[in-house]
């Protein structure tokens, strides 16, 4: 293993298998992110509510797993006894702990929790907790990994996403969540395809037609939960790929999920123990939302690259400072916005700043590939200024 992906494993306790056989303890801190957030829009008797529902989940998760918690404000302190080499590992990696974080946050955060008429999603963060000699605070945990709340604190618009985040998830939850293909083609040979990429949709039945809800995740943004329906997405990817040997699949994060925390923790050791899935599997980092912390997000990426994915940073041209994150990034491949080529068709001055876009993009990517291709003429624009792929409607018919 990779000493960087050695590194990288360890920080959620994921690393070689002990075969002392002795018995070890380990110590998980979760804390609730958005209850300042909560509280303000629901009120304090609702926070305390959802304080103590969640300390009845994580009740309920440790009698599962052999665990206790204490909590303490808004944190939670979980201790597993485990046996090392008895942990259910893949190969030769141990990857008790990164189950165990993905249990945790999933459980606690995946349904709602109501009181009254109010409803809210708590927003989770859970980390392992290494006890050194100096006295253990609880509270500086998780603090470095909380990510900001959305500016607008509008109690209207918090209870409108949250009844979206309700539909969402609960779709997750019944199995009702699907995926829409649409191909990615090499720009030099419209018939090869370079890999698919998943569009979250919801099902259809007899009645409705599948839809894709691109739209609903900008709630789920705003909320700050969006990373439990990330992870889920890319999860399923990785089911998909492991079913399918020959596919490569594509799939979307938000610029909100790009961090590098406990919600990923087994999709990296997973990747870690199958490099053949990794290795078939782009992300692509979407700017619904502006990067709040690009460190961060680069360390996302480099983790990604150095698990053997490729990173992909999408709908640059769009908006939040696409060209920056262009530079500063070091991702694999560069998605041009849909709106540029349209903004070709009729527009000389256009075609040239387009092919300007691409040369410099081309200059912090090995790929480049433009979205929004309609028709013949879009194609040929795209591929004269340099498009290393397309994609859009032109292609997407042949992919479902």
């Amino acid at each position: 293993m990779k000493p960087e992906l050695e590194t990288l494993l360890k920080r959620f306790g994921v690393g070689q298998i002990s075969r002392s056989g002795k018995q070890a303890v380990l110590c998980i801190v979760a804390s609730i992110v958005n209850l300042p957030q909560i509280e303000h829009a629901c009120g304090a008797l609702f926070a305390l509510n959802m304080r103590q529902v969640l300390r009845e989940r994580a009740r309920e998760l440790c009698r599962e797993h052999a665990g206790t918690v204490a909590m303490s404000g808004e944190h939670m302190l979980f201790v597993f006894d485990v046996l090392p080499h008895a942990c259910g590992a893949r190969g030769e990696v141990d990857v008790l702990p990164a189950h165990l974080l993905d249990i945790i946050l999933t459980r606690l955060s995946e349904r709602p929790v109501g009181f009254g008429a109010a409803v809210a999603f708590p927003l989770m963060e859970a980390t392992i907790a290494r006890f050194e000699d100096e006295p253990f605070d609880i509270a500086s945990i998780n603090s470095t990994l909380s990510v900001g709340m959305a500016a607008d604190d509008s109690q209207a618009q918090f209870a409108m996403d949250t009844r979206v985040a309700e539909s969402v998830f609960g779709a997750m939850n019944d199995g009702a969540l699907d995926f829409d293909f649409e191909r990615i083609c090499d720009a030099k040979e419209a018939a090869a395809t370079l890999y698919l990429e998943a569009l979250l949709c919801k099902k259809g039945d007899a009645l409705r037609e599948p839809h894709r809800i691109g739209s609903e995740v900008r709630a789920l943004e705003r909320l700050g939960v969006v990373r439990c329906l990330d992870r889920w997405g890319v999860g399923a990817i990785i089911d998909r790929l492991r079913s399918d040997p020959d596919a490569r699949l594509g799939c979307n994060v938000s610029a909100r999920s790009a961090v590098v925390d406990g919600w990923w923790a087994l999709v990296f050791a997973t990747l870690a123990c199958e490099p053949d899935v990794a290795s078939r599997l782009t992300v692509e980092i979407t700017e619904t939302f502006p990067l709040a912390h690009l460190d961060a997000t680069r360390e996302f990426v480099a983790a990604l690259r150095s698990l053997g994915c490729r990173v992909a940073l999408d709908d640059v041209g769009h908006d939040f400072g696409s060209l920056r994150n262009l530079i500063t990034l070091g991702v694999d491949i560069v998605k041009l916005d849909r709106a540029l080529v349209a903004a070709c068709r009729d527009d000389g001055p256009a075609v040239a700043r387009f092919a300007q876009l691409i040369e410099l993009a081309k200059v912090c990517a090995s790929s480049i590939i433009v979205e929004g291709i309609e028709t013949r003429r879009d194609a040929q624009i795209a591929c004269a200024s340099g498009a290393t792929g397309l994609q859009g409607y032109l292609y997407s018919f042949a992919a479902n």
